[in-house]
Protein backbone atom coordinates (compact mmCIF):
# COMPACT_ATOMS: atom_id res chain seq x y z
CA UNK A 1 0.00 0.00 0.00
CA UNK A 2 1.26 3.19 -1.03
CA UNK A 3 1.13 6.52 0.62
CA UNK A 4 -0.90 9.76 -1.52
CA UNK A 5 1.83 12.14 -2.70
CA UNK A 6 2.88 14.56 -0.45
CA UNK A 7 2.37 18.61 -1.72
CA UNK A 8 5.52 20.17 -2.72
CA UNK A 9 6.60 22.72 -0.06
CA UNK A 10 5.25 26.38 -0.68
CA UNK A 11 8.48 28.78 -1.18
CA UNK A 12 7.94 32.14 0.26
CA UNK A 13 8.76 35.29 -2.52
CA UNK A 14 12.08 35.36 -3.87
CA UNK A 15 13.92 38.58 -1.45
CA UNK A 16 16.18 39.46 -4.33
CA UNK A 17 12.93 39.97 -6.91
CA UNK A 18 11.30 41.89 -4.27
CA UNK A 19 14.50 44.02 -3.52
CA UNK A 20 14.55 44.93 -7.14
CA UNK A 21 10.97 45.99 -7.35
CA UNK A 22 11.49 48.66 -4.01
CA UNK A 23 14.77 50.09 -5.89
CA UNK A 24 13.06 50.32 -9.79
CA UNK A 25 10.26 52.20 -8.29
CA UNK A 26 11.73 54.36 -6.05
CA UNK A 27 14.58 54.87 -8.69
CA UNK A 28 11.30 55.72 -11.17
CA UNK A 29 9.54 58.13 -8.52
CA UNK A 30 13.01 60.10 -8.39
CA UNK A 31 13.05 60.37 -11.63
CA UNK A 32 9.81 61.44 -12.74
CA UNK A 33 10.09 63.86 -9.60
CA UNK A 34 13.09 65.63 -10.72
CA UNK A 35 11.63 65.88 -14.00
CA UNK A 36 8.37 67.35 -12.97
CA UNK A 37 10.54 69.90 -10.71
CA UNK A 38 12.68 71.17 -13.59
CA UNK A 39 9.69 71.34 -15.87
CA UNK A 40 8.00 73.15 -13.18
CA UNK A 41 11.22 75.71 -13.20
CA UNK A 42 11.32 76.45 -16.65
CA UNK A 43 7.73 76.99 -17.05
CA UNK A 44 7.85 78.95 -14.16
CA UNK A 45 9.39 82.21 -16.14
CA UNK A 46 6.16 82.26 -18.59
CA UNK A 47 2.83 83.10 -16.38
CA UNK A 48 0.49 80.61 -16.68
CA UNK A 49 -2.88 81.92 -17.52
CA UNK A 50 -5.62 81.97 -14.59
CA UNK A 51 -8.80 80.30 -15.28
CA UNK A 52 -11.88 82.15 -13.75
CA UNK A 53 -13.49 80.08 -10.59
CA UNK A 54 -17.13 79.57 -11.75
CA UNK A 55 -17.88 80.32 -8.19
CA UNK A 56 -16.94 83.42 -7.75
CA UNK A 57 -18.33 86.25 -9.78
CA UNK A 58 -15.65 88.48 -11.77
CA UNK A 59 -14.94 91.80 -10.51
CA UNK A 60 -16.20 93.34 -13.84
CA UNK A 61 -19.65 91.51 -12.60
CA UNK A 62 -19.56 92.40 -9.01
CA UNK A 63 -21.85 94.98 -7.55
CA UNK A 64 -20.02 97.59 -5.44
CA UNK A 65 -21.63 98.01 -1.63
CA UNK A 66 -21.02 101.18 -0.04
CA UNK A 67 -20.68 100.15 3.83
CA UNK A 68 -21.40 102.58 6.66
CA UNK A 69 -18.40 103.45 8.46
CA UNK A 70 -17.30 101.70 11.14
CA UNK A 71 -17.72 103.16 15.58
CA UNK A 72 -14.86 103.62 17.04
CA UNK A 73 -14.31 100.98 20.01
CA UNK A 74 -13.95 102.23 23.30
Amino acid sequence: MSLPPRPPARKGPNPYLLLGMVVFSSASFFFLTEKRHIEQQQSGKERRKEMANPLIPSAQQVELVDLPPRRKVE
